[in-house]
């Protein structure tokens, strides 16, 4: 959609409400649990678990927001909530692919380069876990590609 509606140029999130403030305190939550638990306590299923929590969280913001339906509307007002969903879910899995990194390599490296992240912030492999739950850090304005499946 990224694609299809801003040229492919990851849009501001300029239209921030109470759905995406819970998708960055679920965010918050899933890097603090997933680093506990494989950090501290050598649970690294407990810590995948939390992270894919945090994904299904995600896939729910997108089937409440219903981008597919925003679209529609050419206001400047439903311009700036589809701008406001789409890079919620960028950002979103931005910080997933740091979080699996470690345990699925070249399933977030291919997310990472889909999401034009390495041009912005560096290679994914220089990204720190206990920082990949802060927000905003995918810049506006990256070029987005539509890759293959990942996870089918």
């Amino acid at each position: 959609m990224v694609g299809k509606y801003f040229g492919g140029e990851l849009p501001a999130s300029t239209a921030d409400g109470e759905a995406e403030r819970a998708i960055h305190d679920g965010l918050a939550k899933a890097v603090t649990e997933a680093d506990r638990r494989i950090g501290e306590e050598l649970d690294f299923q407990g810590g995948i678990l939390a992270v894919f929590d945090f994904v299904k969280q995600v896939n729910g913001y997108i089937t409440e927001q219903e981008p597919w339906k925003v679209a529609k509307d050419d206001s400047p007002e439903g311009k700036a909530r589809l701008a406001t969903i789409l890079y919620t879910a960028a950002e979103s899995l931005r910080a997933v692919a740091v979080l699996l990194n470690p345990v699925m390599p070249a399933t977030s490296q291919k997310l990472w380069e889909s999401l034009g992240a390495e041009a912005g912030l560096g290679a994914l492999a220089d990204q720190k876990v206990q920082e990949s739950g802060t927000w905003g850090v995918l810049p506006a304005g990256s070029t987005v590609t539509k890759g293959a499946v990942l996870f089918p």
